[in-house]
Order: structure tokens, then C-alpha cells, then sequence
């Protein structure tokens, strides 16, 4: 089937072409969406994405032009936005949590100066510089709020490793974050 012959099925909502359309592409936005979301998203946050795509096709078909690219380039980037979308708000968190989960006290310090100023971004990217499974435990510990036992139990490892990694977790990140300021220990 050609492109053009795609956007004119698109265009006359002739909903055998989305059928096609999602058995061609399924695989190929599975894995570009599960490559943004994989860590940090469910089964569930992936399928609603790919889903996002489609409906946005449906609602407006007028937005493949096979005239400017083809429809899997289309595909793609919708879905590498809806992804990020889908990111941003899974890791978006209250910076009191933070303050709170890394027993940050007020008291003008440095880190607290950093946390309030900065995007929820960059302590991401703090997290980045920590080996598996460090990150991942961090980030179940502190951005979805799982108990230890909890982590202990999916991860397969000891409770008192997981408090020990959380631990040593939280020292690393603030060193990190102390160092992208130029603030020295």
C-alpha cells in the first residue's frame, strides 16, 4: 500500500487503514516508547502512549501529509513526544517529598538551595550517575514511595542491602548535586 493511498483512507476515516496501520507499526512504537518509558513507566503507561497515537491519528487525520515524510517518521515522533510527556509527569514529584524522603532539614543549606531552585529535571540526571541497581532503587524508595520490604521483595534482594544501598544512595546524590553547584564538602 502506498503513502498516498495511506493519508486517503486516513483522511475518509476508513478504519480498516488503522487496523493496518497498528499491525505494521505496534512493534516499532512499542520500542520507541519503551525505550523513554521502560524504566520509569508501566506496561500500562506504554500501551496508553501507543494508544494516544492512534486516537490522535483518528481525530485528526489531516496530519499525515505523505507529501512531507512517511507515516512511520510521523509515527515516531508523535509518539517520542507523548512519551516525554508521559515522563515528565510520572517523575514530576513535590519537592517537599524530596526534602522529606532525603532528610533535608531547613536550614538554608546548600542542598536545600539547589532543590528549591532547581527543576526535578536535574535531580534525574543526578540519578543518571548512579549504577543499577542503586537508581532504580532510589527512585522506587523516594519518587513512588514503595516500602522497603516492598522494594526488597520485586528487586530479590535482602531488606538490610536495600536500606544499606538507600543509604549510601542518598550520600552519592547529594555529593553529586553539591558538585554540579561547585560547592564544595
Amino acid at each position: 500500500m502506498t503513502d498516498e493511498e495511506i493519508a486517503r483512507r486516513l483522511r475518509q476515516k476508513d478504519m480498516d487503514i488503522f487496523d493496518y496501520i497498528m499491525e505494521r507499526y505496534n512493534k516499532l512504537l512499542w520500542v520507541v516508547i519503551g525505550n523513554i518509558l521502560g524504566k520509569i513507566g508501566s506496561t500500562e503507561d506504554i500501551e496508553d502512549c501507543i494508544s494516544d497515537i492512534y486516537i490522535k491519528l483518528i481525530e485528526n487525520p489531516k496530519i499525515y501529509n505523505h507529501k512531507k515524510g512517511s507515516l512511520k517518521s510521523l509515527l515516531v515522533k508523535v509518539g517520542k513526544n507523548l512519551a516525554i510527556d508521559r515522563y515528565r509527569k510520572l517523575t514530576r514529584c513535590n519537592i517537599s517529598e524530596i526534602h522529606e524522603n532525603f532528610g533535608i532539614e531547613d536550614d538554608n543549606g546548600p542542598l536545600l538551595s539547589i532543590l528549591e531552585n532547581e527543576n526535578i529535571g536535574e535531580i534525574l540526571d543526578a540519578l543518571e550517575n548512579l549504577k543499577e541497581p542503586d537508581r532504580e532503587i532510589i527512585i522506587r524508595r523516594y519518587f513512588y514511595n514503595e516500602k522497603v520490604k516492598v522494594i526488597s521483595e520485586k528487586m530479590g534482594l535482602p531488606s538490610k542491602k536495600v536500606e544499606n544501598i538507600l543509604y549510601q544512595g542518598k550520600i552519592k546524590l547529594k555529593r553529586i548535586l553539591l558538585k554540579e553547584e561547585g560547592f564544595n564538602e
